[in-house]
């Protein structure tokens, strides 16, 4: 009986829970493709290669509609710039729409440059400060918080090597800032490339070089100038120089921040402290000279710096101008 007993409770027990043999096997089978999908997921995860770069589109500004082969323009608020390219400032080439002097005598060094504001009472004589931001472009996030969060005075050097270049400059434009032309130049001392693929270096021949300038000019309109580091890293008679002759030919401003006496790097020391620092160091500079320009990098701390210690600039006396009022004698 207890052989017949042992057979039997199996059978009892699979007669009065008959739905427990399907929802086994239910469940085996999620178990299995379970682990199938998650052996792919993982495989996949292990085997796909890192980006280095990822590309992240430039944001649709409500300010800048796009149609398809034109560029058009609305300014906010009365802060946005007059559009760009103005046709008579064109000079259509293979590298693109480079600058030039209008047959009426206009250049873009004037037509381009953000107006400087009329002042009046303590200010209209007060030590007067320009800000270039260099680099901008090639981090658009950060690109798009300075535009939107720093005063409309302060001038951005764009980079050549930023994508999306022409609705870029066209949106920073619509905030109301000025923009130059930030040109690449290798150190004589430093190997092919170091400085990009299109930067311009005494190593070249002349011709080459002033390919590599009609490039850069050619990426993005509305630019009144060309901002760099040349005579740092280039020889007084090399080809660089030679090349550059085109920057005033075309009727555009220069500034050469590194070698300018009145220049003061901002953010090479990358701490908060460092940095206010150089602003002290901007503002002396302002008192001896009455005119000075600080120069940073497009980068999310110094973007803050800026804000907080521009926010209280006319409080202490100084006058925040564009960076092109400093290439004027009535700036």
């Amino acid at each position: 009986m207890t052989a017949i007993a042992a057979h039997e409770m199996p059978t009892r027990r699979v007669a009065r829970q008959p739905f427990k043999l399907p929802l086994v096997i239910g469940l085996s089978l999620c178990g299995v493709i379970g682990i199938g999908v998650g052996s792919v997921y993982v495989g996949r995860s292990q085997l796909a290669s890192p980006q280095a770069i990822v590309a992240i589109p430039w944001p649709t500004s409500p300010s800048m509609p796009v149609v398809k082969g034109k560029l058009t323009f609305q300014p906010k608020n009365g802060r946005g710039l007059s559009p760009a390219p103005d046709p008579r400032l064109v000079d259509p080439q293979p590298a693109g729409l480079l600058p030039r002097i209008a047959e009426d005598g206009t250049r873009s060094v004037e037509f381009y440059a953000r107006p400087l504001t009329p002042t009046s009472g303590g200010l209209a004589d007060a030590p007067r400060i320009a800000i270039l931001l260099t680099g901008a472009g090639i981090g658009q996030l950060a690109t798009v918080e300075a535009m939107v969060k720093l005063p409309t005075n302060v001038t951005f050097g764009l980079s050549p090597y930023s994508s999306d270049l022409e609705r870029q400059a066209a949106d920073i434009r619509s905030e109301g800032h000025e923009i130059m032309l930030d040109l690449p130049i290798r150190d004589r001392d430093t190997p092919p490339g170091s400085a990009g693929p299109g930067a311009l270096a005494d190593a070249l021949s002349v011709e080459e070089n002033q390919q590599r300038l009609f490039w850069a000019m050619g990426r993005f309109p509305g630019f009144f100038g060309v901002s760099g580091q040349f005579v740092d890293r280039i020889s007084q008679n090399g080809t660089v120089r030679a090349a550059l002759s085109e920057i005033q030919k075309r009727g555009l401003g220069f500034i050469d921040y590194p070698a300018n006496d009145l220049t003061v790097p901002l953010d090479k020391d990358l701490r908060p402290q460092a940095i206010d620092e150089a602003f002290q160091r901007l503002e002396q500079k302002a008192n001896k000279r009455g005119v000075a320009i600080g120069v940073a990098g497009t980068t999310p701390l110094a973007i803050d710096r800026l804000r907080n210690w521009s926010a209280t600039l006319a409080s202490r006396g100084y006058r925040l101008v564009p960076v092109s009022a400093l290439l004027h004698e009535d700036g």
